[in-house]
């Protein structure tokens, strides 16, 4: 802990001395447990698992109060294996976020590699389980999760809405539109409703390749507060080529190999139940592909979380997926897709 200290210390302090109000803190999650993948072609498997309600991440984050209300601001943030110690995102050492930006009575605007709006009104609003244990984005796998070489304004919140917006630049040579994104969310929070509308477009094109089109990715989320549980529901509708890419493009269960849906319909039903320490989430997620393929999919799932603390608590959970006509979604979760359409998970996640 002496060197951990010692260590942020050094990172607040490098360069100059930092100015009055400046804060670096270390923060993170370790979650790892068992999962039991069953229904693939290959068999039934039991793993040792990092990150399935939670993926595992560390990070740094850091302001500075620059005077006026005007505050700098930057996050670095990389997943980790926890079960074997490498880095994910394909082994980058801050694959999750990096950004700098600035924040103030305007709102925030950060730049580099963010969550996309989207992404963020999926996580928050509409998946009761944030996108871990039975994730949503099983069947909800929208093109835009992460953008890098993006810039993100998000607004004050005035009477209880707000507002984001973002642009990710593409940086093809000659060709400015080629790979780049634009996306935005409208954003309500007042009492028990939370309520958002978001969007996603990107420009399927490369700098050697035009004419792909675009994926286009629409949602609408919200959940309530009622007496006794929290309600959530979300409506996605997606468009155009990689609008809907399979969550497991490797999975075949006996049959030819998948196609992603170029046009589709995700709907997501979920309630969170508290009992004290103990709370549990029933979910609903259904993928209607209207292509000719009609390749759909139905998940169910139940998961329970006992909390030892605001930092530290169990889980477990089991999902299941019922593919049609030759769709292969797998059961996944936070960190890694899965091999069958049913997992069986437990784990414990601590938050430092």
């Amino acid at each position: 802990m002496k060197k951990l200290s010692l260590l942020c210390a050094a990172l607040a302090c490098s360069g100059a001395a930092p100015a009055q109000g400046s804060s670096v803190a270390l923060y993170g999650v370790m979650d790892v447990g068992i999962s039991v993948d069953q229904g693939g072609a290959a068999g039934s498997a039991t793993r040792v698992t990092s990150g399935m309600a939670t993926q595992s991440r560390w990070g740094f984050r850091g302001a500075e109060e620059l005077g006026g209300g005007l505050a700098a601001f930057f996050v670095i943030e990389g997943g980790i294996h926890a079960d074997k110690g490498d880095s994910t995102q394909n082994n980058t050492l801050f694959g999750r976020t990096s950004i700098v930006g600035l924040r103030g009575k305007f709102g925030a605007v950060s730049v580099g590699l963010q969550d996309t709006p989207l992404f963020t009104v999926l996580n928050v609003v509409a998946d009761p389980l944030r996108n871990g244990v039975i994730r949503s984005n099983n069947l909800m796998a929208p093109a835009g999760f992460r953008a890098a070489n993006s810039v993100l304004y998000r607004s004050p919140v005035f009477d209880g809405f707000s507002t984001a917006l973002m642009l990710a630049a593409g940086e093809a040579p000659g060709n400015a539109a080629a790979g780049r994104a634009l996306g935005g969310s409208l954003d309500y929070s007042r009492g028990p409703l939370n309520a958002s509308i978001a969007f996603h477009r990107k420009n399927n094109d490369s700098a050697t390749v035009s004419g792909r089109g675009l994926a286009r990715n629409l949602l609408l989320a919200a959940n309530y507060q009622f007496a006794a549980f929290r309600g959530h529901a979300a409506y996605e509708v997606n468009r155009g080529p990689n609008s809907a890419p399979i969550n497991n493009g490797a999975a075949v269960f006996g049959g030819a190999p998948p196609v992603p849906s170029t046009d589709s319909r995700d709907l997501l039903l979920a309630a969170s139940i508290p009992l004290g320490a103990s709370t549990v989430v029933l979910t609903c997620v259904h993928a209607d592909d209207r292509t000719v393929h009609d390749q759909d999919a139905t998940q169910l799932g139940v998961a329970y979380m006992y909390a030892f603390s605001k930092r530290t608590d169990v889980y477990t959970s089991y999902g299941g997926i019922r593919n049609r006509n030759g769709a292969v979604y797998t059961e996944g979760n936070s960190e890694e897709p899965g091999l069958g359409n049913r997992q069986f998970a437990l784990g414990l996640r601590h938050r430092f």
